[in-house]
């Protein structure tokens, strides 16, 4: 396990009967998903609110304030627990620590505050990143990447984004955008990205980008389209594994679950035949163990990190600073 993932050992709880868990939020441009995680990992609670595409920003904080409202007053009387935070993955881009989101997928909301907006609803110590960050920290924790200190994770979805592990630890970066993969570019001179280049995996593998391409939803892809969205993946990961020095690249996502085994064996053989550095040479690409359950294991991981943290720093501070 990644000594970034979640220890339920590390956290510093006050006495109490009730098991502790963390008020796990999943955002992307579909739905909305809420659970509760507990620290070993455990979904003992779950809900989905369906994102209705033609409303205002404040009509979608609405649905979300709502689910989120629910937990919280089920929380104690049907489950008998008590909530220590709030985690949150997101689907990009975001800023660092989710002060604001602009779901690509979500077009209401651009810059939306949504950290300060569910701290002030709930009263509680809110922690979110990137999706892909997220279902990073989760399959290091409960799955395909369980006992791997250095591996990616990659999302493909409505957009495409990545989370990578070195020594255990989740990568940042300067502004918190690390293992942003869906801006390497692998179609040189191929389609106008958002980001402004020409030829970035997103602009060329996302569930947006099929659609455009292809005209039809990349729910209803044909072989080819699978095909070629597997070898551009498998690319992205080759580059990803010659320059980290990887053996490892979980990938997840509607679109990449939804294609199934056509896009992991295409992606493989992409895999393969651009990572032959003496390191890099048989590194595996692999689906995502958690399925459709990462994303909202990811936003528990989150959270129990953040209050990991906070109770690590709470102790190592001076009384007179607290």
């Amino acid at each position: 396990m990644p000594s970034d993932s979640p220890d339920s050992t590390e956290v510093d709880a006050a006495p109490s009967d009730r098991r502790d868990v963390v008020l796990a939020i999943d955002i992307n441009g579909g739905h909305f998903q809420a659970g509760l995680v507990t620290a070993k990992g455990e979904l003992i609670d779950r809900a989905t609110v369906a994102v209705e595409p033609d409303v205002g920003p404040e009509s979608h904080y609405t649905a979300l304030a709502m689910m989120v409202s629910e937990f919280r007053g089920v929380s104690a009387e049907h489950h008998d627990v008590r909530i220590r935070g709030v985690g949150i993955g997101s689907e990009g881009p975001v800023r660092q620590g989710l002060d604001a989101v602009s779901p690509v997928g979500l077009p209401a909301w651009r810059e939306f505050p949504l950290r300060d907006r569910l701290s002030e609803l709930t009263g509680l110590p809110v922690f979110g990143d990137l999706d892909a960050k997220a279902l990073a920290l989760a399959e290091g924790w409960l799955g395909a990447a369980q006992g791997h200190p250095d591996f990616c994770a990659i999302t493909v979805s409505t957009a495409i984004a990545g989370g990578i592990v070195l020594d255990g630890q989740l990568l940042e970066g300067e502004t918190g955008s690390a293992g942003h993969v869906g801006h390497m570019v692998v179609e040189p001179g191929g389609r106008r990205c958002r980001c402004g280049t020409q030829g970035c995996l997103d602009a060329e593998a996302s569930g947006l980008a099929i659609e455009a391409i292809t005209g039809r939803p990349p729910s209803e892809p044909t072989y080819e389209i699978m095909q070629r969205t597997g070898g551009l993946v498998g690319r992205a990961a080759a580059m990803l594994c010659n320059a980290f020095d990887l053996t490892l690249v979980v990938v997840g996502g509607s679109v990449a679950s939804g294609f199934g085994a056509t896009f992991f064996h295409t992606a493989q053989v992409a895999l393969d035949e651009n990572a032959r550095l003496p390191y890099s040479r048989g590194a595996r690409i692999t689906p995502s163990r958690l399925g459709e359950s990462g994303p909202i294991i990811g936003a528990g991981a989150l959270g129990w990190r953040g209050v990991r943290r906070a109770a690590r720093s709470s102790r190592t501070q001076p009384p007179n600073a607290r």
